[in-house]
């Protein structure tokens, strides 16, 4: 994708997401109808399988869980490419999360009513869904690049989308988050994803310069 396209899928990202803090704050009309219906269409959905189902699939995205898992693949990374493409990473994924929290903090937006599996802290954005959808932008750009079937590359998307949408859908379902909390997520992860992006090349160029060399030269091509 061309770095303008990014620039501006990015910054539209990030307006939508600003739209969505505001509403939250001013505590607008719209945002509550939309919330609402999102929970009683939930609401409607729940038994005991969907319960269970929606339980593994919140453990598995949640921030502790992505955040492991981000650093496995980090060290196979490491061991594989070098320190540079895995602190790369490491650093999307953990400044982007910081970023999350930050707006938890700022916003302090109360969580639903009646939650069942209890959970703490500020609702929106949703650090699951952020979490989530990071990993799944990260092992697309690791993947799709060695997949050359163009049906293949389509199904790894769809796949990287669904799981996505079932970790949102899970905070929804419950009620951890409100609707508007995990879309706020998706958007925020998307911007600073295509903002950051695009310098990768010189923040790269950067980390190498203060890098000890001994830990560079066992990937000559990193130099």
């Amino acid at each position: 994708m061309p770095t303008k396209t990014k620039t501006l899928l990015g910054g539209l990202s990030l307006i939508v997401f600003a739209a969505l803090a505001l509403g939250v704050i001013t505590h607008a009309a719209w945002l509550a109808q939309l919330d609402a219906a999102a929970s009683t269409l939930a609401t409607r959905a729940i038994d005991p399988t969907n319960t269970a189902i929606f339980k593994v699939v919140a453990t598995l995205g949640s921030p502790a869980t992505v955040i492991g898992l981000t650093a496995l693949l980090c060290l196979w990374l490491w061991l594989k490419q070098g320190p540079v493409i895995s602190l790369w990473f490491a650093g999307l994924q953990l400044g982007g999360s910081a970023i999350t929290e930050g707006f938890k903090l700022l916003i302090d937006r109360s969580r639903p009513l009646h939650q069942l599996v209890l959970d703490h802290g500020a609702s929106f954005p949703s650090g699951h869904t952020f979490c989530t959808a990071l990993l799944v932008f990260t092992l697309w750009t690791l993947c799709l690049p060695h997949i050359q079937d163009q049906e293949s590359q389509l199904i790894t998307i769809l796949i990287g989308i669904g799981w996505i949408a079932m970790v949102a859908i899970s905070r929804v379902y419950l009620r951890d988050h409100y609707l508007s909390d995990v879309l706020a997520s998706v958007c925020l992860a998307g911007g600073w994803w295509l903002l950051v992006t695009p310098v990768q090349a010189f923040i790269q160029t950067k980390m190498r310069q203060f890098l000890p060399e001994r830990m560079l030269k066992s990937w000559p091509h990193q130099n």
